[in-house]
């Protein structure tokens, strides 16, 4: 189970710096220059920025009613809705990028 968990989390990282560098790479780019480019990378910002707020009420709800946290799992809590925006923003980025250009 304990190899399990590791292998888990081992593939969720890499999956976060997967995200990260498309990201970078999409904004980088010069399709982002165009006014194509600036509309899907707005349109990722809107779908994946608000759950920094919705994860962190919910955190915030579970910590003062159901489960205090302790500081390791708080920390764990906010490192997986950090990551996992970014993880979110990447996965629109390359939907609507594949609409948008016809791959789907």
């Amino acid at each position: 189970m304990g190899s399990m968990i590791k292998i888990a989390i081992s593939g969720y990282i890499l999956l976060f710096f997967i995200s990260v560098i498309y990201s970078l790479k999409f904004q980088f780019s010069r399709e982002n220059h165009n006014e194509q480019g600036e509309k899907i990378l707005n349109i990722s910002y809107r779908i994946a920025f608000p759950l920094v707020l919705l994860g962190w009420f919910v955190i915030d709800l579970i910590d003062s009613y159901i489960l205090p946290f302790s500081l390791e799992s708080y920390k764990t809590a906010i490192w997986l809705l950090v990551t996992g925006t970014f993880v979110v923003h990447a996965v629109s980025l390359f939907i609507l990028k594949n609409i948008n250009t016809g791959k789907r």
